[in-house]
């Protein structure tokens, strides 16, 4: 009977998953990363959908000049904000993990509060820079402006430390748990209180919307040095070994790339305070947060491979790096198309229904930002390929030349079209930067991480021919 076949094969699938959770509640590698993906994918597709809110929330309640203002002045702090990071928490997992492997408290404690005590000093010098310049050029910015760059200031520091202390987590193994507080309760805390904000202040600006920030900045904070201290191990908890020289001299080429990933995201809304009114930044700044909703396939596959990446490369299996990153290409190119579509189909209406009608002008910014989101998806893993394989340098040599096209594009094209023009230049830089790195991956590594790749291990495994020109590339 029909009934009886359904629950004969319902019964394995149970069973299944029933071993898989099983499993996952284990010991080892394989458990803790299936725990770990799991945990940080929820996190993510959490903490952005948390973000869109928040993003809808403050373009209503503020209105399309005072989200302007409130993005530009959002965009000035998150580039302040690089200096105060410097690649720390990337060096603060790294150290954090050995250290702890080798039960070595003493340097696991000093590399944390070096870390912290080299952010604060960078960040507070950053902070006195905004300041300055926020008082010093008051009469020729808007007033919701100077107002807003002032109560971002704190945000800073909270946030460069707040992300030290999350790594620090990250490297005792408590993946989730370090990216819980900024990514994603921050958010949360953001939403919450602009509710009450503009509720209570319906002619709230974007001051009061930044002093919000500042203040769920420091709960996380707060949350996520709890969480730390909870976890650090109690021996030797009062000694401490720093080692500053190598830990700076490791960190400098970590901030460089950060930096410029930072620089790149941002660089688009701070030209266009410069080039164009507040309208103009407000539009183009909701076409840049929704189109980046639709880049988490690209996220979240990204997170997932890196150590399998490495693992093939080490081991010399080509056939199976091939394979890993084709597949890869595709599901992130299907994923952005599938959250694209509806944007491509109906995005002045989506904008106009969720953010409000002045918004609907930036629908064909918006179109042309995911056709770049797409674009970046169809090149596959090329960046992460390369940093993974020991090649971090061109993905960084990669990222200059995409942003110094950025800078250009945006001076010649954003003056005379507005968020039109910003978007394709946008677009065009991360072209040109996926197209780099493609083709350096291809050289370098012998793969194509690209959705229509050319035959796997384009070359032997110490000579590998270079299909865009003569000889070969060793």
């Amino acid at each position: 009977m029909i009934p009886a076949a359904g629950k004969v094969s319902s019964i394995p699938i149970r069973d299944r998953l029933a071993r898989l959770f099983h499993y996952a509640r284990g010991e080892g590698l394989g458990p803790f990363m299936i725990r770990a993906v799991t945990g940080s994918g929820v996190l993510q597709i959490g903490g952005m959908a948390v973000s869109f809110l928040v993003g809808v929330q403050l373009a209503r309640g503020l209105g399309l000049a005072g989200y302007g203002l409130y993005g530009l002045a959002i965009a000035v702090v998150t580039l302040a904000s690089v200096p105060g990071e410097f690649g720390l928490p990337k060096l603060v997992m790294r150290e954090v993990a050995a250290a702890a492997v080798r039960k070595d408290f003493p340097s696991l404690l000093g590399v944390i509060g070096w870390a912290n005590r080299v952010s604060l000093g960078l960040s507070v010098l950053a902070a006195v820079f905004i300041a300055c310049a926020a008082v010093l050029f008051r009469h020729r910015l808007e007033p919701g402006l100077v107002v807003a760059l002032l109560w971002g200031i704190p945000v800073i520091p909270l946030v460069a430390v707040g992300k030290i202390e999350g790594a620090a987590l990250q490297g005792l193994h408590n993946v989730v748990l370090g990216q819980a507080g900024i990514y994603f309760l921050r958010p949360l805390f953001f939403s919450a209180c602009l509710a009450l904000l503009f509720w209570l202040a319906p002619k709230a600006g974007p001051g009061g919307a930044m002093a919000l920030n500042a203040i769920t900045a420091a709960l996380a904070l707060i949350l996520t040095a709890y969480w730390l201290k909870s976890r650090l191990p109690k021996p030797g908890r009062r000694t401490s070994v720093v080692q500053g020289r190598a830990w700076l001299s490791a960190t400098v080429p970590m901030a460089l790339t950060d930096g410029m990933r930072i620089l790149q995201a941002q660089l688009g809304v701070v030209m266009m305070g410069v080039l164009n009114s507040p309208s103009e930044v407000g539009l183009f700044r909701i076409a840049a947060s929704t189109a980046t909703m639709i880049a988490i396939p690209i996220a979240l596959i990204t997170s997932v491979t890196n150590a399998l990446l490495a693992s093939l490369h080490a081991e010399g299996d080509t056939v199976r790096l091939q394979k890993l990153n084709t597949h890869s290409a595709w599901a992130m190119t299907i994923g952005v198309l599938a959250l694209a579509l509806p944007l491509f189909l109906a995005g002045r209406f989506l904008l106009i229904f969720f953010f409000g009608g002045e918004y609907g002008p930036a629908a064909t910014a918006l179109d042309i930002l995911c056709f770049g989101q797409l674009i970046s998806a169809a090149f596959g893993l090329n960046s992460t390929l390369l940093d993974m394989t020991g090649h971090e340098r061109r993905t960084t040599r990669a990222m200059i030349i995409g942003l110094v096209v950025n800078v250009v594009a945006l001076a010649a094209l954003a003056p005379r079209w507005g968020n039109v023009g910003a978007a394709w230049a946008t677009t065009l830089s991360l072209l040109v930067w996926n197209v780099l790195t493609w083709v350096d991956a291809w050289k370098l590594v012998g793969i194509d991480t690209s959705v229509l790749p050319r035959p796997a291990g384009g070359a032997d495994r110490g000579r590998r021919t270079d299909p865009f020109g003569p000889g070969a590339v060793e």
